[in-house]
């Protein structure tokens, strides 16, 4: 059975995008019209995917690679196929467990919307371009199936499109969405290009994953400093924006604007786990210059206590477990940067039940939630997001050990442990509203909620066996935030708390705008009352407006004119002898070869003549 997985890995790949074949086809020729069937489908996919990283996580020893050639232009080619090893393996691995739970969800919530099939398939179509980015061979590869998420995201947000609001969201989140794959796509190339022609091996242009570290180590010795900083820079923006990270997070927000499934789905372990992704991957690039994994460890420091302050004074559900996701992210990037790569993947794993199941909690209502239970079960999630139980502890006091022997790092990430119960049980206890909790609890809603929780405990006892820890800092810290946060509600304070004036909100609404709008006068003024009226500034344009309408009349309007009237002539030409009889054809074609034939006789002559 494994051997047989094995074998056909790439089915990986193939079952969602077959399955969203299935669902687009067969409903446009009005074959596949059965909501039931296109429920089995996409929980067929999802659960296939399961079991087919599951088989190959057991089996894979070492990184297998499977692929073949899809571009050739000289001696630069471009192979696609599969690049696979444990790394990628649990990314999918978690893609997909939390896909089929997400699924499950959708199916009650989804099921009085118009032309939901449409909803499936792109869930399908989501899960072919994630799982493709994450076994990718080579960057361009990847970075076709990061264009490819971003544009279903669009699509997933803005399901609702005929809402003025969900539909302009979600334009912003792929405007935004641009600025990473711009200078992604940038660094790509400039990296191409210096091993294309300094390399000495062809194959090295496509950049591919296994050869990593000869690339950077290639690239590192045949550019100078300023040029490595810049292609580095690049990519790191490129994973800064896909990863909401500061000052790129309020796209996040944006997205919220979707239905909670594809919340629920974007915030856990997909969309913004790429630029997590990108930047272990690249990680060969970032380690020749430390003044880069300072960097790396700056912005997600940076990003985490922003995220998590801007949570703390956040009104909207949604939109705190959107800052929140910001400010974990950024957990994330502060491990890479200290080249803590195993407490970056367990922060990740253990984020993503986490989240997941937040989102799920919350419920058809985006307020709150709908049953004691899953109040209960949002509670509970919300203190394992904390860093007080469950694979939250174990996650967050691994990646502090390997930050305790510094001062600075110690205290910000006790603030962050703080700020993160305080926000997670604030919203737990106010914005949640009582009142419309109930005892009655749908099952199939409930259940992947549930089963999430049991997966987040499932990975807690897992990673036990596997690491060791103790109760520091972070732990006391979450329990603080948690008594403030109990202390203003038995004080019947916390709702005045939340009314209190948005100081960061503020900043940013007047301080920054009034920047912005400030340095836009300043430009205006150089622009129009001092290059407008100085001389020479007035002479270089009018004379460059002079000459572009000089070769647009004079040059580019007649070649036009005069080509379409050639062409006018020979029309005429070829109609006037296709009028003619049999008799006619025989003459013109007689005409024409002898033409030809005189012409090359004649050129035959005077190259021998000059050769002699």
């Amino acid at each position: 059975m494994a051997d047989i997985i094995l074998d056909n890995i790439y089915l990986i790949l193939l079952l969602p995008l077959w399955i969203f074949l299935i669902i687009m086809c067969g409903r446009f020729f009005a074959v596949y019209v059965n909501k039931r069937i296109i429920y089995t489908l996409t929980l067929l996919s999802s659960f296939l995917g399961i079991l087919l990283c599951s088989v190959s996580l057991i089996k894979v020893r070492e990184t297998v690679e499977q692929s073949f050639q899809f571009i050739k232009i000289n001696n630069f080619s471009i192979p696609v196929g599969l690049h696979i090893d444990k790394f990628s393996l649990i990314l999918a691995l978690v893609l997909f467990l939390v896909s089929f739970l997400v699924q499950i969800f959708s199916i009650p919530y989804m099921k009085n919307e118009e032309k939901n099939y449409r909803f499936y398939a792109l869930l399908n179509l989501f899960n072919f371009s994630m799982a493709g980015l994450f076994f990718s061979t080579n960057l361009f590869q990847m970075y076709a199936f990061w264009e490819l998420a971003g544009v279903v995201s669009y699509l997933l947000i803005g399901f609702e499109y005929k809402k003025k609001e969900k539909s302009e969201a979600s334009r912003r989140v792929l405007i935004t969405n641009r600025l990473g794959d711009t200078a992604l796509i940038s660094a790509i190339i400039l990296t191409s290009y210096f091993m294309y022609n300094y390399a000495g091996n062809f194959s090295f242009a496509s950049l591919a994953f296994e050869d990593i570290n000869a690339v950077s180590a290639l690239l590192y010795a045949y550019t100078s400093t300023p040029q490595f900083m810049v292609i580095c820079l690049l990519f790191i923006i490129g994973a800064a924006v896909k990863s909401a990270q500061f000052p790129f997070y309020t796209w996040l927000q944006d997205a919220m604007e979707a239905k909670l499934p594809v919340s629920a789905l974007l915030h856990s372990a997909t969309l913004v786990a790429a630029g997590v992704y990108l930047i272990i991957r690249m990680l060969p690039f970032f380690t020749m210059e430390i003044g880069l994994m300072r960097l790396i460890a700056a912005l997600g420091i940076v990003t985490a206590i922003i995220c998590s302050l801007l949570a703390s004074i956040e009104t909207h559900p949604k939109k705190v477990l959107a800052y929140s996701t910001s400010a974990n992210l950024g957990l994330m990037f502060l491990a890479v940067g200290i080249l803590n790569v195993k407490a970056a993947l367990i922060l990740f794993i253990a984020h993503a039940f986490i989240k997941s199941m937040l989102f799920l909690c919350l419920g058809v209502n985006k307020d709150g939630c709908e049953s004691y239970m899953g109040f209960v079960t949002f509670v509970l999630g919300g203190l394992s997001l904390a860093g007080l139980i469950f694979s939250g502890l174990a996650a967050k006091e691994f990646l502090f050990g390997a930050l305790k022997n510094d001062a600075a790092f110690v205290i910000l990430f006790g603030l962050i442990s703080f700020l993160t119960a305080f926000y997670i049980m604030r919203i737990s206890l106010v914005m949640v509203k009582d009142a419309r909790l109930c005892n009655k609890i749908d099952f199939f809603r409930f259940l992947p909620a549930a089963l999430l929780f049991v997966l987040n405990i499932m990975f807690y006892f897992f990673i036990r066996r596997r690491i060791s820890y103790e109760l520091d800092i972070p732990f006391w810290s979450a329990f603080a935030g948690w008594a403030a946060v109990y202390f203003l509600y038995t004080k019947k304070w916390l709702t005045k708390f939340s009314e209190t004036p948005k100081l960061l909100e503020k900043f940013y609404n007047n301080v920054l705008t009034g920047i912005y709008d400030k340095t836009a006068r300043i430009c205006n003024f150089a622009d129009v009352r001092i290059l407008g009226n100085y001389k020479p500034v007035k002479f270089c344009a009018k004379t460059g407006v002079f000459l572009v309408n000089l070769v647009e009349t004079y040059i580019m309007n007649r070649a036009v004119t005069f080509t379409a009237r050639t062409m006018e002539k020979f029309s005429e030409w070829d109609s006037k002898a296709q009028k003619r009889n049999v008799q006619a054809y025989n003459a013109y074609a007689f005409i024409l070869v002898t033409t030809v034939i005189s012409c090359v006789i004649i050129a035959y002559t005077i190259v021998l003549s000059q050769l002699s």
